[in-house]
């Protein structure tokens, strides 16, 4: 931080999680490490904010590619259903009934990095598609 500070600023993206903004069955581990990110992000934002250092999470769902594909297999083959099945169940969590993509989560932290995004601070936003719950 001592560069940013010289820097006269700048800004921090911290990766959570969705599972930091609910409880998480089955995944309390997973769900407390990112709860934790989101605390230090908000006490950093406090911290850092006189020296105009924003600070900020990113909590993703579900995002489309070969880790969830995994995650759907194995719980598919440990339910006995098929994927296609899962990966419904998991949509069906979310408003806009689909996963998000690497692409997403890379043009939040961008824009979280411009001069755009400079007066956030402190903030968790969820890249997600608007999740309900993570006990599907």
């Amino acid at each position: 931080m001592p560069l940013l500070e010289t820097a006269g600023g700048g800004a921090i993206v911290a990766l959570a999680s969705t599972a930091g903004l609910f409880g998480y069955p089955l995944r309390s581990a997973y769900a407390a490490s990112k709860w934790a990110v989101i605390g230090l992000v908000k006490s950093l934002a406090i911290e850092l904010g006189p020296s105009q250092i924003w600070v900020n999470a990113v909590c993703p769902g579900s995002v489309e590619g070969p880790r969830m594909a995994r995650v759907i297999a194995a719980e598919a083959a440990s339910r006995g259903v098929a994927p296609a099945a899962v990966r419904t169940a998991y949509e069906r969590t979310v408003s806009l009934h689909t996963f998000v993509t690497a692409e997403d989560i890379a043009a939040t932290v961008l824009f979280l990095c411009s001069d755009a995004g400079a007066r956030i601070s402190g903030q968790a936003l969820a890249v997600d598609g608007d999740t309900h719950t993570l006990a599907g």
